[in-house]
């Protein structure tokens, strides 16, 4: 059975994955004229991502109480190899741009619940793709977490 830290983990990697799915259909939605359908997928992928950072900071914290500490490092120890740069190359951009369109994001629904679509369009010219390379590269941090060993390192701490 899997471990409360798994499923912790596997659950914040599938709020990413399905916060993708959700903005793939809204850019589609838009781009065949749907604005209702655009809409209810944009509003999915809101309410998905707040769930991932829900979902995400508890797992943090589970992480504290179970092994003190907050991250799960990847091969620690392993000194820097091609898989562990390529790692961090995708890690850093992501923790990044996660920060910084988070209120980007909250300013595009503001702008579109206020019927301000012409503002809302050149904001989320820039927002979307950022949205989805934050959403689809957690996913790969994910990957990289549980297909290394890394995760189960972590599981193994615990008492």
């Amino acid at each position: 059975m899997a471990s409360t830290t798994e499923i912790l983990s596997r659950s914040v990697a599938g709020m990413n994955a399905l916060a993708t799915v959700f903005l793939v259909i809204g850019i589609l939605r838009i781009k065949a004229g749907d604005r209702i359908g655009h809409g209810k997928a944009m509003g999915a992928a809101v309410v998905t991502s707040a769930l991932f950072l829900a979902l995400y900071l508890f797992s943090k914290v589970h992480l504290w109480v179970a092994v003190g500490q907050t991250n799960i490092i990847y091969r620690e120890g392993s000194g820097m190899t091609w898989d562990k740069a390529l790692y961090y190359l995708i890690l850093f951009p992501h923790i990044a741009l996660a920060i910084v369109v988070t209120p980007l994001i909250i300013w595009a629904v503001k702008l579109a619940k206020a019927e301000r679509f012409e503002e809302h369009k050149r904001l989320t010219r820039w927002v979307f793709p950022v949205w989805l390379y934050v959403s689809v590269t957690g996913v790969l941090v994910w990957a990289f977490m549980e297909f290394s060993g890394s995760l189960a390192a972590v599981v193994a701490k615990a008492p």
